[in-house]
């Protein structure tokens, strides 16, 4: 008889913060689909959040899955938290700029203005990512040098 499979809650947690981070990923990237072929009012930020989200993304699901894989998610789930919170906040932005009508100048510079501050708030947490890889490979190198 085979023995039965136990799954511990932290392996639901991360499998559960696995599938949403994964969801959070397509939602934004159809909104920005469909905002790029509903309007060509944003084109531009909306390529530049596109190819940054498209940038990050892969790091963060790795990041995830390392998390899962070690154990290790009091470091890195704070990042990842904060990506999740940047889709969130990013899926909605896009959504009310597909709404803007072409006429209206002032909208449309204030939401391009918010696209442009989305985009550089990503990218700061790429900076952030690369921080703590560094990190991570001093620690390595120190406990190397231990052994």
């Amino acid at each position: 008889m085979p023995e039965p499979v136990t799954i511990t809650a932290t392996a639901v947690g991360g499998l559960l913060a696995g599938a949403i981070l994964s969801v959070a990923l397509q939602e934004i990237m159809v909104a920005i689909k469909e905002s790029k072929s509903r309007c060509s009012n944003f084109r531009d930020a909306l390529n530049s959040l596109e190819n940054t989200i498209n940038l990050l993304s892969p790091l963060i699901k790795e990041m995830d899955r390392l998390n899962r894989e070690l154990e290790d998610s009091n470091k890195r789930e704070e990042i990842i938290r904060l990506f999740l919170q940047q889709l969130k906040k990013a899926e909605a932005l896009v959504s009310k700029c597909s709404s803007i009508r072409r006429w209206n100048l002032y909208k449309k510079r204030k939401y391009e203005k918010r696209l442009r501050n989305m985009d550089s708030s990503l990218r700061d947490l790429s900076a952030v990512l690369q921080v703590g890889q560094a990190l991570d490979t001093q620690r390595l190198q120190r406990i190397i040098q231990d052994m």
